[in-house]
């Protein structure tokens, strides 16, 4: 599991002693736990044991649940590579876990050779998109036109993008954290109404500490929660 994300604006499990801040919508999203298979397994048959096995490992959890079906629990998303989604889906669809895209191409159809259209995800059962992730933006030089592009095609087919943004280790040491967070929420968004970021999740995911053995401190995580919920009031508002 790579990461947990929560559901919306931002709604990062927002702490209790945040001041004058009514419990509203953005702050009373149900948690997601998402889990990006990247370029992993190898095969199919690999595949279909992994979801096998999730799936006897999320029954025997009971504070899971499938999207938006109860408050108090943990939706679970999974992101195969595109050869195994729909198998993967209809293994670990009957316990009510989700699954995704690991990304999109902004176009609906065309001379885009390697690409995948929102439509063709959205028909083989994806609930989700991920946009934006750190390998994207740094291995394949996606750009936060086109991450913005992305998102909004996803939102257009009835899916939920998950944006994911983040600081290098040379932003990091530079201390350039919130401005680099600031930028891509503002630039990647740009476009999406208030009521489309309902359907939008937010993560967070520091790419210095991906893969690196370094940790980024709860502390320091909540506080660039708490930074990207300012910026996204700016934006929008508080609900």
């Amino acid at each position: 599991v790579e990461k947990v994300a929560t559901r919306a604006a931002a709604n990062f499990m927002a702490p209790s002693n945040i001041k004058n801040v009514a419990l509203t919508q953005l702050y009373a999203r149900q948690p997601i736990m998402a889990g990006n298979w990247k370029m992993n397994p190898s095969t199919e048959a690999d595949a279909l044991n992994l979801a096998n096995g999730f799936v006897a490992l999320l029954n025997e959890m009971e504070d899971t649940c499938a999207v938006e079906e109860k408050d108090g629990c943990t939706e679970v998303v999974l992101f195969p590579p595109f050869p195994f989604i729909s198998k993967v889906k209809d293994i670990v669809g009957k316990s009510g876990i989700t699954v995704g895209a690991q990304q999109v191409y902004y176009e609906d159809k065309g001379a885009f050779t390697g690409s995948v259209a929102a439509s063709m995800v959205k028909s083989v059962g994806c609930e989700y998109v991920l946009c934006g992730h750190s390998e994207r933006r740094t291995l394949f030089s996606d750009s936060d036109t086109n991450i913005n592009a992305k998102v909004k095609k996803t939102l257009e087919f009835g899916m939920k993008p998950i944006l994911c943004i983040g600081e290098t280790k040379d932003e990091f040491d530079l201390d350039i954290t919130k401005e680099v967070c600031a930028m891509q929420v503002s630039k990647d968004l740009a476009g999406v109404s208030k009521e489309d970021m309902a359907n939008v999740v937010i993560a967070y995911e520091p790419v210095w500490a991906i893969g690196t053995g370094l940790v980024c401190e709860a502390d320091k995580a909540n506080e660039v929660h708490k930074f990207i919920r300012t910026i996204l009031a700016k934006m929008y508002d508080d609900e």
